[in-house]
């Protein structure tokens, strides 16, 4: 247990670390090269070769690079004549770390895929096979470690960013006008794909495999579903075995962690586990936007023993950022979360995250709209995607043309009806594709944003932990769920509320941020020049940006929608990459 520390700094402007980038390009990308005379001509720019050589002299089936703050494990196989690399956190409860690449191998090239699913952790992991000629990858089994796939010129490329492939000259193909349309909509891709139309995403929970110019996947992480009704209390303790044993393989050959804790109960119940384990140091930070956060932080953190800084802001959302605005993986513009300014706290060291935590033990995403699937008697594909959509105090619709956002939700529609189809076995339609689309591609920026500065360790998404929570009845989960396990594990934090349930301590009343006077000035400018987004109103969209450049509070999501799409226009004209509006 670590004593009691706490130390307050503001965040007013962006930090010394944030404004001078302190994290390394944390990338991996692999390819067969087109012709054996141009072996070495690495078209990723800013990558290093990590392509093992085989010791019995066999050719590499595929060139792998990676960025300069990627860190890779490698395994060379005499026995098996396969060369493997390891990408990102990953652990297994029964598996030492240090054998865990090579079981890894040996389970992949197996009849039998199930064990994989006991791998804990955010990873990729690629096998050249180079007697075989087969290259077979897998990742996590929610697949939040950024991977696509695609061909150039009838040979496999893949890697963990869509632009570094399409800058590469790698990409031959067009957009993906599906994923548009959803991130217009919802703020993020349904499709579980990417921009780019030739390069989807890996799925989740599959073994993928590469042979004689083929490509196909294989899931190896089904999940079933139940009623099972116990008393909260083995509920909670079914849970917390779980979390035991998942946290410490991913924590177990570590000696330091952050955290950023805020006023709910998911990072305190992180931090909690983290202050028993002897060999961690652990730092925690609370990024204090709303009295409400700093409060409860500091009551878990006194009762917990735990040393704690406390980041103030100065009252408004963006100003603590350089640029609020970053584009993820899979392509698009999207905003950051205060996470980040915790990782910059100390780069390298991994931060803890209760990413899905809610979902399992307070049940947060088995209704939409108030209901469970039993008791909608619309279709359960157009109740999913009207809760989707942004609220108009965070987009503005009706500055696009209205056949556009028609467009989009006919578009989606037909990529919601595959998702729920895929999760009815489980009787969970709903909080299948909320967990493994919308949180998958939208809040799992919440730790990817900073992969280039720490990794994250989500103990919350172990396959068994999930597989828990569905095999049982949706009343097992609540408030009081997450009460009844502080009670019976940790009871000196049990007494500190929820930071929702602290009243007006709670409200977040933002004022103005520098950035939005920026994007208003630089969506103006671009809107000069007619091709430039077309779809967005001019009429209506310039007296509001110029409301919002004169510091107008009622426009200023104006700002901030249109700068978003113009953004995602300049990077496709930068890029070369044809594109129509009109298209969607």
């Amino acid at each position: 247990m670590h004593s009691s520390f706490l130390q307050s700094r503001s965040l007013s402007e962006p930090s010394a670390a944030e404004q001078t980038p302190t994290g390394a390009r944390n990338s991996l990308f692999a390819y067969q090269p087109i012709a054996p005379a141009i072996r070495g001509a690495n078209p990723f720019h800013g990558t290093r070769p990590i392509t093992l050589e085989a010791r019995d002299g066999a050719a590499a089936g595929i060139e792998v690079v990676a960025g300069p703050g990627a860190r890779v494990e490698t395994l060379s196989d005499e026995a098996t004549g396969c060369c493997a690399y390891l990408w990102g956190m990953a652990g297994h409860p029964d598996v030492a770390r240090a054998d865990l690449l090579r079981w890894c191998v040996g389970v992949a090239n197996s009849a039998d895929l199930s064990p994989l699913r006991h791998v804990v952790g955010t990873f990729v992991v690629l096998i050249d096979d180079r007697r075989t000629r087969r290259v077979r990858m897998f990742s996590d089994h929610i697949g939040l470690r950024p991977w696509f796939v695609g061909t150039r010129e009838g040979r496999l490329v893949c890697g963990s960013d869509v632009w570094d492939i399409q800058d590469a000259g790698l990409n031959a193909g067009g957009v993906n006008y599906d994923a548009v349309a959803s991130w217009v909509r919802y703020g993020y891709d349904c499709t579980g794909q990417s921009l780019l139309a030739d390069y989807p995403q890996m799925g989740y929970g599959a073994v993928a495999t590469w042979e004689n110019g083929s490509y196909h996947e294989i899931e190896y992480a089904p999940f079933v579903g139940g009623d099972l009704r116990p008393s909260r209390e083995d509920y909670v303790a079914g849970i917390h075995e779980r979390m035991v044993r998942t946290f410490d393989a991913l924590t177990g050959h570590l000696d330091q962690v952050n955290i950023a804790l805020s006023g709910g109960y998911d990072s305190r119940y992180l931090a909690a586990l983290a202050c028993q384990r002897k060999h961690l140091r652990v730092e925690a930070f609370s990024v204090r936007d709303r009295e409400a956060e700093g409060a409860a932080a500091s009551m878990v953190a006194e009762g917990l023993g735990l040393d704690l800084q406390i980041l103030r802001t100065d009252g408004s959302l963006w100003n603590m950022f350089a640029e609020p605005y970053h584009f993820t993986a899979g392509g698009f513009p999207m905003t950051k979360q205060l996470s980040e300014l915790v990782a910059l706290q100390r780069p390298g060291v991994p931060c803890l995250n209760g990413f899905v935590g809610d979902p399992i033990l307070r049940g947060t995403l088995d209704r939409v709209e108030g209901k469970l699937e039993g008791e909608t008697r619309e279709e359960l594909a157009v109740v999913f995607q009207r809760a989707q959509r942004m609220k108009h105090t965070h987009v503005r619709m009706d500055l696009l043309d209205p056949s556009t956002v028609n467009h989009c939700d006919e578009r989606t529609l037909a990529v919601w009806r595959k998702h729920l189809a895929r999760w009815q076995h489980t009787g969970r339609p709903f909080f299948g594709p909320t967990v493994f689309v919308r949180q998958r591609h939208f809040l799992s920026n919440n730790f990817l944003q900073h992969l280039d500065v720490a990794e994250g360790i989500l103990p919350f998404t172990a396959w068994e932990i999930i597989q828990y929570k569905l095999q049982h009845d949706p009343a097992c989960c609540g408030w009081e769920t997450y009460e009844a396990l502080f009670r019976a594990y940790f009871p000196q934090i049990a007494h500190v509320p929820h930071n929702s349930k602290m009243g007006a301590r709670n409200d977040l009343n933002p004022k103005p941020s520098s950035a939005t006077k920026a994007w208003a000035a630089a969506t103006l400018r671009a809107l000069c020049r007619s091709g430039c987004v077309p779809v967005l109103n001019r009429r209506k969209s310039i007296p509001r940006l110029i409301g919002a450049l004169s510091g107008r509070r009622d426009v200023e999501v104006v700002a901030q929608f249109a700068y978003r799409l113009v953004m995602l226009d300049r990077r496709m004209a930068k890029s070369g990459l044809a594109f129509d509006w009109n298209a969607i």
